[in-house]
């Protein structure tokens, strides 16, 4: 994961993108990996890209193809 500062109407905020196993957001956006945080105030909003999410979504349910039915829905096994 890497986080992109990005504007908001109250400040400044954080947005996560998913990476591949090259170092690229999953999006496709292009993203400075030499880019270092400098906030200078509180965050207002912490997000999550959700281009990036949707394939990390499908990459965990293809994961789950042939799976115990409890790890499908999230259970846990004691």
């Amino acid at each position: 994961m890497r986080a992109e500062e990005m504007a908001t109407e109250y400040g400044p905020g954080l947005r996560w993108h998913a990476l591949d196993h090259e170092g690229r957001a999953l999006c496709g956006r292009p993203l400075n990996s030499k880019s270092i945080l400098t906030l200078v105030s509180a965050l207002d909003r912490e997000d999550y890209c959700r281009r990036c999410m949707k394939d990390v979504a499908a990459a965990i349910r293809a994961s789950l193809v042939g799976a115990p039915s409890d790890a499908q829905h999230g259970e846990r096994r004691a």
